[in-house]
């Protein structure tokens, strides 16, 4: 049966249950099957979804909640160890000093921010730095925020980590497409020495690693792999800047300036327990295609059995090819399997060629299955329940949430329930344009990092 929730708990006393559903994977490197530290759980059945317009659904967001501050302030406690912070204003340098003026503490140490592509982030990077300049900061553009009240479009959102709770050192890697193993080696190094002479905790056990990067740099995995053969032990995860599907400017933020084609780290030593997670909610099908041809470096698929990838896909789905909008792809994804685990792939555009763009690595002969869509409301709050059951209390949950899930939610007409039942939990995150776990670049997955309130 398939598993649709996968965590690992750290630095707690209570054991993880069910080792035998932790799934093997391919080694990025030695190609050797290796067991990553995470646990799964069994889903529920759940119904499909109908087609709707993507931009619409973005611009409906905005709707769903308002007067950022006052809401956010009810949701902090003022002795706690993170702070949550969201603006919704407009202009880049108000929106800067509304964020840090909810931030602001004598202990506040690192920041980090998911920023919508509606606003000037090059302004608003040098905005913020130039308000809270003893801080580190790093931040991304979004296809969506997600706060404490819920799903928002072209706003900023933001955690503070204070020094009391938290080590954590920061780091930007340049040029992806040149980034090598020695690379990685030499950063997770330095990394690891600075984060040690200040570490709150053993770094075992009570370390993980985000890593944000450029979503439209089409070398995430590579780079993925790279950094998980580094880190080893240490959890990794993240997400894919956004940018409200334009597909045009996604950028990373680091120390006031934007990149793109770049990626930033935050190596984080805690106290407090915390529980890593991905969410997936699909379950293969028998319905299979396999990828005739293929251009790998750019994610494109040029046939599917032996057809133009268009159209098959298209007919498997029940529409012409030029019904292949973004909101569409979102409701039938495929899977493609790992030492027999299926992740999702899924497809991000059609081109006027007949042939079809993924969001995550394709090669030339792979299986690609067609999914079966379970419930995302349900499958999510069994998560936010085993959360819940794990951790007690959370301080922070961070969430890094496909951009094809949002899409699907408001197609099944559950997008303000979703984002109501979000808004219940200190959740901060953004919509991507892939997330990643332990090295494997997903599709369509709810993935991130909740955080305790008991100290250890």
């Amino acid at each position: 049966m398939t598993k649709t929730i996968k965590t690992a708990l750290y630095g707690h006393s209570a054991a993880v249950t069910n080792p035998d559903s932790v799934f093997d994977y391919a080694h990025p490197l030695t190609g050797g099957t290796e067991r990553p530290n995470i646990v799964g759980l069994e889903p529920v059945s759940g119904q499909g979804a109908t087609m709707f317009q993507a931009q619409a659904a973005l611009s409906d967001l905005t709707d769903l909640s308002s007067d950022s501050s006052n809401a956010v302030n009810n949701c902090v406690d003022n002795n706690a160890a993170v702070l949550t912070a969201v603006s919704q204003l407009k202009d880049a340098e108000a929106c800067a000093q509304e964020l840090a003026d909810q931030l602001r503490h004598d202990d506040l140490g690192w920041v980090l921010f998911f920023c919508s592509a509606q606003q000037d982030i090059n302004r608003f990077a040098q905005a913020l730095e130039q308000q809270l300049p003893d801080q580190d900061i790093v931040g991304c553009t979004t296809a969506g925020e997600i706060s404490p009240l819920g799903y928002l479009q072209g706003s900023v959102c933001a955690v503070g980590f204070t020094r009391s709770g938290f080590a954590v050192e920061t780091a930007l890697i340049e040029d992806l497409d040149s980034f090598s193993f020695n690379s990685a080696q030499q950063l997770m190094n330095s990394m690891m020495q600075r984060c040690q002479q200040h570490q709150k905790a053993p770094m075992k056990g009570h370390t993980f690693v985000l890593a944000l990067l450029d979503g439209m740099s089409e070398h995430e995995e590579i780079v993925l792999n790279t950094l998980n053969a580094a880190f080893g032990s240490i959890p990794l995860l993240g997400g894919s800047a956004g940018d409200d599907l334009d597909f045009a400017n996604t950028q990373v933020v680091y120390e006031g300036r934007c990149y793109p084609n770049a990626a930033v780290l935050m190596m984080v030593n805690t106290v407090f327990p915390f529980m890593v997670f991905s969410q997936k909610h699909v379950e293969e099908s028998d319905e299979v295609f396999v990828a005739t041809e293929v251009d790998s470096e750019h994610r494109r698929v040029y046939e599917l059995n032996a057809e133009p990838a268009a159209e098959v896909y298209a007919r498997a789905i029940g529409c012409r090819p030029d019904q292949l909008t973004p909101s569409l792809c979102a409701q039938h994804t495929l899977s493609v399997r790992i030492a027999g685990e299926g992740f999702v792939r899924a497809v991000q555009r059609a081109n006027e060629d007949g042939s079809l763009t993924f969001y995550c690595a394709v090669e030339r002969g792979i299986v690609l299955r067609k999914n079966r869509h379970l419930d995302i409301g349900e499958e999510l709050k069994k998560l936010l329940d085993q959360i819940e059951y794990e951790l007690g209390d959370q301080q922070l949950i961070l969430g890094f949430d496909c951009i094809f899930r949002l899409l699907e939610s408001n197609a099944c007409q559950q997008l303000g329930n979703v984002s109501d039942m979000l808004a219940g939990y200190p959740l901060v995150g953004f919509n991507t344009y892939g997330e990643h776990i332990n090295g494997i670049h997903l599709n369509a997955t709810f993935t991130g990092v909740a955080i305790g309130q008991r100290r250890r």
